[in-house]
């Protein structure tokens, strides 16, 4: 078992052991995680205890993990709007986006949560890298529409409601960044949503 990557599977085990029956290494698996030597982040996917402990404080890792727990997904909504502080500080669960149905996994190193989006929807995110692995996270703009989308779009939430309630700090957006929100709630068809770009977006 090698401690130096950021996940593994079972597929993998097989590659560096391959003398071993699959059944063997269930069983090493289920020992492994109960001694808490590896970690299971959802059925078939497991990582090393070591190797969290030496990336946790690395923000990329989760929005890997982020990725990788559900694919197609991009890291979105609260999780990429904390690190911008548009939302107050309190701990929030690794949110994605996908066009696949809507799913949440728990396991020891948090909550992974999937919100599922119509596939014209599924943009506005960058391809960065962790290490040499491509990973995917929304930009500041349509992290904001993602969370609203998903709080307010089936809603019948004013805007004024949506501003009272959510107190969000908008000032540090830019021109291009109003814009680019903007076209989201008008490619989104939600009247709630355009109001609130309209009123609170100028620029």
């Amino acid at each position: 078992m090698k401690a130096d990557v950021p996940y593994f599977r079972i597929s993998h085990l097989e590659v560096f052991l391959p003398n071993v029956k699959r059944t063997s290494l269930y069983r090493a698996i289920t020992r492994w995680t109960k001694k808490g030597i590896i970690i299971k982040l959802k059925k078939g996917y497991y990582v090393t205890k070591e190797y969290v402990e030496k990336h946790r404080m690395e923000k990329e890792y989760w929005y890997y993990l982020g990725n990788i727990l559900r694919y197609p997904s991009y890291v979105s909504g609260v999780y990429v709007l904390q690190h911008y502080h548009i939302l107050t500080e309190v701990t929030y669960p690794i949110t994605s986006i996908t066009t696949k149905s809507t799913r949440a996994y728990s396991n020891p190193l948090g909550d992974f949560i999937y919100y599922s989006i119509t596939p014209s929807l599924y943009t506005g995110y960058e391809r960065l890298f962790y290490y040499n692995e491509p990973i995917y996270v929304a930009t500041k703009a349509k992290a904001l529409f993602d969370y609203l989308y998903m709080k307010y779009g089936k809603s019948k939430a004013t805007r004024e409601h949506i501003i009272v309630k959510e107190r969000l700090n908008l000032e540090s957006f830019t021109v291009a960044q109003k814009k680019e929100f903007k076209s989201y709630c008008v490619m989104s068809r939600k009247k709630v949503l355009q109001t609130l770009a309209l009123e609170n977006f100028q620029g």
